[in-house]
């Protein structure tokens, strides 16, 4: 019997569309039964602290199958305050800070910078760098982080186009050069079905661990300049930081965005091409003689042509600049300087601990340099300049911790070929069994990183080998590390600042420090605020004694100690009326004592 048309259309219509409707109810079991729940969200409360959102460190593992970036947890407030100025930072390894933890990165130096020089703002600065990723993660995290209120963006990518996660020459999630599957593939992604099918097809590499990161995500190691897969490369940069621009140009959230740099002088082309190898080797040549010029053309020409692309090509900062112009971004000139802060004024050792990485000092230097630019276009009303604004020193700790994946990385591929990876890894623990032998501090610090130990355990050692040694200096500068771990452990923070708040030439780490603190949580206990205000006033800094003073008094009207400090600063500023009274009621307070 023949069907109705209307039959027909019934039946072609469920014949069509009853597959995406079983995966639909898949989809709405699978969220009701809260599959994968922990690693759905970019950022999620924490613990104890349901005022404050944090990254979450399980969320970066979408963008790599059998791998989880680290990414620094940042906490801000999830309802954001009136005088809150809140940066997000974006980009990769250098972002994130490699090789030092999350607190040795430019963007906490912006942050520090942010904190010292300011007065009057509640700094947030999220660093939201992670190993291996691109411009399609930026992408897919700008979607992400735009509602969440930001007052500026920071950008420095550009390295990983070629290798990273999604690039045109990894290894990771295929679809080869097409942006629009990529993008697709990164929406999906948010799908618990799409998460449960990857999951069910992952498979696992037994080796992998035993190979670097760079060694694993290679698919296409050589990739020829003005190629097809070079070109690719290019394009979905330039294609990806566009819509990046466009999400925030669009909300009038002003983007700082950085060229990139990498090391030139020191690091010889990583693959295998002659015309490189023979650049690079004319290029030293020229150098010794004195041709400085041809030195520097020889070693971007050896650079260029190196066709294992784990350093950007300088297409890669054309487009950076193009696009800063198109969108009007503040450009921050970062390839510039590190000529200029080179030894031999070409980018080298002295700047970088590898092939692209800036070392203590070109990681100060980099957050400086965004402070600068941000300071002259938005925070002139809030700038002070401020006498104890100095770097913090690479502590000892963090030394031997960030020189241990130098290390690794450039002890096997691409760095040195031809090794096994039991080669590599019995060469590398030849290094770490040094680390082991030469003292008690680099032997925490090398543990600490081989074994995935928390920073701040090994930090706290460390801390407490230099307690026991009576060293003030050591102390102040760990404590610089270990505080914005522990930042909300009041008794740890109170021990550090009570042993080096009487050493004069640690008020720079003090005040730091104090600043770390008085930031992310208002305290209940006036003692970090009364402890900032006298530090600034034994520094003659009375603008900002005042400042704390105000706000020691709002917190504590009967504090001794902010009686005192403000009779102080009444002297300072030549009150003496006023100065009277505040010691009478100080004096009445403390009893006479």
């Amino acid at each position: 019997m023949a069907l109705s048309s209307s039959k027909k259309v019934f039946f072609w219509l469920f014949t069509i569309f009853f597959p995406f409707v079983l995966l639909l109810l898949v989809e709405i079991g699978l969220r009701i039964g809260n599959y994968n729940q922990d690693k759905q969200d970019l950022f999620i409360e924490m613990p104890e602290k349901p005022q404050f959102l944090a990254t979450n460190p399980a969320f970066p593992g979408r963008y790599f199958p059998g791998f989880l970036p680290q990414v620094a947890p940042a906490p801000f407030l999830k309802e954001k305050t009136d005088d809150t100025f809140r940066v997000f930072v974006f980009g990769g390894s250098t972002t994130q800070g490699f090789p030092f933890n999350f607190n040795g990165s430019f963007s906490n130096r912006l942050e520090q910078k942010l904190l010292m020089e300011t007065q009057g703002l509640n700094i947030e600065v999220i660093n939201l760098g992670m190993t291996a990723v691109n411009s399609y993660v930026i992408w897919d995290l700008s979607r992400r982080v735009k509602d969440y209120e930001p007052d500026a963006i920071v950008i420095y990518a550009g390295h990983n186009e070629f290798y990273g996660s999604f690039g045109v020459g990894s290894t990771q999630f295929g679809a080869g050069k097409q942006v629009g599957l990529k993008r697709l593939t990164l929406r999906l992604k948010g799908s618990r079905l799409y998460q449960l099918f990857e999951n069910m097809l992952a498979g696992e590499n037994k080796n992998s661990e035993n190979r670097t990161l760079m060694a694993r995500v290679v698919s296409e190691s050589d990739i020829p300049l003005g190629g097809e897969v070079y070109n690719a490369g290019i394009d979905q940069f330039r294609s990806n930081i566009s819509d990046v621009m466009d999400i925030f140009s669009e909300k009038g959230i002003p983007v700082y965005i950085g060229t990139v740099a990498s090391n030139l002088k020191d690091q010889a082309p990583l693959g295998e091409d002659e015309e490189a190898l023979s650049s690079f080797e004319e290029a030293k040549e020229a150098l010794t003689s004195g041709d400085t010029e041809s030195a520097i053309e020889g070693f971007k020409k050896a650079k260029e042509l190196d066709e294992i692309r784990f350093r950007a090509p300088d297409e890669i900062n054309d487009v950076i600049r193009e696009l800063a112009m198109k969108y009007d971004a503040e450009l921050v000139d970062i390839y510039s300087v590190s000529f200029d802060s080179s030894l031999s004024s070409i980018p080298d050792n002295s700047f970088f601990v590898d092939h692209l990485h800036p070392d203590w000092d070109g990681n100060q230097l980099i957050g400086e340099l965004f402070f600068d630019r941000m300071k002259e276009v938005q925070l002139n009303d809030y700038y002070l300049p401020n006498n104890l604004s100095a770097r913090p020193k690479l502590n000892n700790f963090e030394a031997t911790f960030s020189d241990a994946p130098v290390v690794r990385l450039t002890s096997g591929y691409p760095f040195v070929k031809g090794l096994t990876p039991i080669q590599e890894q019995a060469n590398f623990q030849r290094v770490i069994d040094g680390y082991l032998k030469r003292s008690y501090v680099d032997s925490v610090a090398a543990s600490t990183w081989r074994m995935k130990r928390p920073i701040y355990l090994g930090l706290t050692d460390a801390v407490n080998y230099y307690f026991n040694r009576g060293d003030k200096t050591q102390i102040s500068d760990h404590y610089i590390s270990l505080g914005q771990w522990q930042i909300f452990n009041d008794k740890l923070l109170k021990k550090g600042i009570a042993e080096t708040v009487t050493e004069r030439s640690l008020d720079s780490n003090t005040a730091l420090l104090l600043h770390f603190i008085l930031n992310k949580e208002e305290r209940k206990d006036s003692y970090f605020i009364n402890t900032l205000s006298a530090v600034y006033l034994l520094n003659q800094d009375l603008d900002r004694a005042g400042f704390w003073l105000e706000k020691s008094e709002k917190l504590d009207p009967s504090s001794s100690e902010m009686l005192y400090n403000y009779a102080r600063y009444h002297v300072l500023a030549g009150d003496t009326v006023m100065a009277r009274t505040y010691y009478d009621r100080y004096v009445e307070v403390s009893g006479g004592n």
